[in-house]
């Protein structure tokens, strides 16, 4: 008998501002390195790119710190690689928006009906 296993993997979206200062995230990377590469990719363009980054580790968190080059409200995915193997992988949105308790990524994607009442009927049969 063949047993297929899958690693399903989730991740938080990191969420970055337009400022080219350096800014930091922490993520769980699949193992530790003291060097890393950085591929950032566009998904509005499909373009990736490599960033400069500077990471630390400790406590099983590497803590990533670059200078991105970001454009509000766009979507991209990020790439950590130790050498070709993939270490990390994840998303970014950048927003210049600080209040997130009221941000939401889906505005005005989702409606919902509120013209019933919710009263129901039960038919019953003996």
């Amino acid at each position: 008998m063949k047993t297929n296993y899958r690693l399903f993997v989730t991740y938080n979206m990191v969420i970055l501002t337009t400022s080219t200062d350096a800014q930091s995230f922490k993520v769980i990377p699949r193992s530790a390195e003291s060097s890393v590469t950085f591929e950032l990719t566009d998904k509005s363009k499909r373009t990736t790119s490599a960033v400069s980054v500077s990471v630390t580790n400790s406590n099983g968190y590497m803590t990533v710190t670059g200078s991105f080059s970001l454009i509000e409200g766009r979507f991209y995915s990020f790439a950590i690689k130790n050498g070709s193997v993939i270490i990390y992988r994840g998303s970014i949105f950048c927003t210049d928006q600080t209040n997130f308790n009221t941000f939401d990524v889906h505005s005005g994607e989702y409606t919902t009906e509120n013209t019933y009442d919710n009263d129901f009927v039960i038919i019953w049969e003996k």
